[in-house]
């Protein structure tokens, strides 16, 4: 933590930016040779439509990655403030990206193989949120449990928002179809 300043911040920020929308788009090239893409009537895509689509949403991951992060951060950051944490944004954020980088950068690699790329994902996933637990009781002075509480409201609250648009959208469905 005493190494926190925000010229490091932003060298990692960028880096895992554009190492993931690289990886992002060979990840696309890769999977679109598995499964090509089609409209609903199963006509190809145009291929240079295609192409911009995959070159705009993998290099979108340039402004993706830092927006999320400062998002990401500061959400927990205030909840760490909530249950009483001392320590700075900088500081968590400079711990987070500690850990973050090298794991999003094996998770974008593991993205390149199709099916178990994505099962070693949700792995690596469960790993960061034990080492963000770590980073908050570090930075904030927290103990186990209140730290295991700032890193999980997040995730307990975007399950249960996730739920309900599921819901509206299955009542929606349901009430757009006419009953027999």
């Amino acid at each position: 933590m005493g190494k926190a300043a925000w010229n490091i911040v932003w060298v990692q920020l960028l880096a895992l930016a554009v190492i993931t929308a690289v990886l992002g788009y060979l990840a696309s090239l890769i999977g679109s040779g598995i499964m090509p893409m089609t409209t609903s009537s199963t006509v190809p895509m145009n291929p240079a439509m295609l192409q911009g689509v995959r070159l705009g949403s993998s290099f979108g991951q340039i402004i993706a990655v830092p927006l999320s992060f400062f998002i990401g951060v500061g959400i927990l950051y205030l909840i760490a403030r909530a249950f009483g944490g001392q320590g700075t944004f900088l500081a968590q954020g400079y711990t987070y990206l500690l850990f973050e980088v090298p794991l999003g950068i094996v998770t974008s690699l593991l993205a390149l193989i199709p099916i178990l790329g994505g099962l070693v994902a949700i792995a690596v996933g469960i790993y960061a949120l034990v080492l963000q637990i770590f980073s908050i009781m570090a930075v904030h002075r927290l103990s186990g449990g209140k730290a295991t509480l700032v890193v999980f409201i997040p995730v307990i609250v975007a399950l249960v928002l996730a739920c309900i648009v599921v819901a509206i959208v299955i009542a929606v469905i349901a009430a757009s179809h006419p009953r027999p």
